[in-house]
């Protein structure tokens, strides 16, 4: 492996560690329906023309568009739109660290609907260790007299069963397509989900203009978040595989976590700690057989 396929891995891990500081950023005044709006809409336009550059003609897979439908919900539209309502009621680190889940949930989702994707010893102690890194971060919150804690911590772990499913569903039906055609037809699917329920909902146009900083969050969250993360996700797959690729999620918690405490000045407690390093030896064992599954398969 090449040192520049892991500086890639690096690269997107800090694109899309920052997305949970940008939306707490924004979300504080900009309602979180249209702050998503903000984020596909803008990411949509960017993405269409990079594929135009490129000669990728979105209209040759047309015949996918029930495929696209189903990944522009559970990949887009209702994990950002889960996330930005959490984050009205948990800091932007417990939201980051709550993200290594993701790759558990998607080993026991791939098990009983993927396929070559069986669970094993390692896999089993993966999802134990990030499960009870969960119960770690979420059993001091029963006992706080804030229950909008346990509320944004809920939220939150939808959002990561909503990704779960979409990744496990594209591993079957989207493998041999181009990633930025995929991601750009799952965001034109999500801009349309989102944008009714933005105008009739927020009422965006009857708010005060946002200020500077939360236009900050917002163009943060889509061009850095989810443009160029999602570039070098996809170009990490393609000269490095989808392993390497794939450790760029456990970057994600450490990024947020790091930015939560300097920039925004969140405060941590220890079962934030040891819950976080439970969740990503947790994803990482994960991981680690997921990669071994493929090397036996091949």
């Amino acid at each position: 492996m090449k040192i520049k396929h892991y500086i890639l891995m690096v690269l997107c891990g800090l694109c899309w560690g920052p997305s949970y500081m940008f939306i707490k950023i924004a979300v504080e005044t900009i309602p979180p329906l249209t702050l998503v709006l903000l984020r596909v809409g803008i990411s949509t336009i960017i993405l269409y023309g990079i594929c135009r550059l490129q000669n990728m003609q979105i209209s040759k897979y047309r015949q996918h568009w029930k495929h696209f439908v189903v990944l522009g919900i559970t990949l887009n539209a209702l994990p950002f739109c889960l996330i930005s309502f959490a984050e009205l009621y948990i800091s932007s680190s417990l939201g980051g660290i709550l993200n290594g889940l993701t790759l558990i949930f998607t080993a026991i989702f791939a098990h009983y609907f993927g396929t070559h994707e069986r669970l094993n010893r390692k896999k089993i102690l993966g999802i134990f260790s990030g499960l009870i890194g969960l119960v770690l971060i979420y059993l001091p919150f029963l006992f706080d007299q804030v229950k909008t804690n346990e509320l944004g911590i809920l939220l939150m772990v939808l959002a990561m069963v909503s990704y779960a499913t979409g990744t496990v569903y594209a591993r079957a039906h989207l493998t041999k397509m181009p990633g930025l055609v995929a991601l750009t037809s799952q965001l034109i699917v999500s801009t349309l989900c989102v944008l009714p329920l933005s105008l009739f909902i927020d009422h965006p146009f009857s708010l005060p203009f946002p200020p500077l900083q939360a236009w900050v969050g917002a163009l943060g969250l889509a061009l850095i978040g989810t443009v160029i993360g999602f570039y070098i996700f996809y170009k990490t797959i393609q000269v490095a595989g989808a392993t390497l690729a794939a450790f760029a999620t456990l970057l994600i918690p450490i990024v947020s976590m790091l930015l939560g405490v300097i920039i925004l000045h969140e405060q941590l407690t220890w079962n934030l700690y040891v819950g976080t390093a439970l969740i990503i030896a947790g994803a990482w064992a994960v991981n680690q057989a997921i990669k071994k599954d493929k090397e036996q398969i091949a």
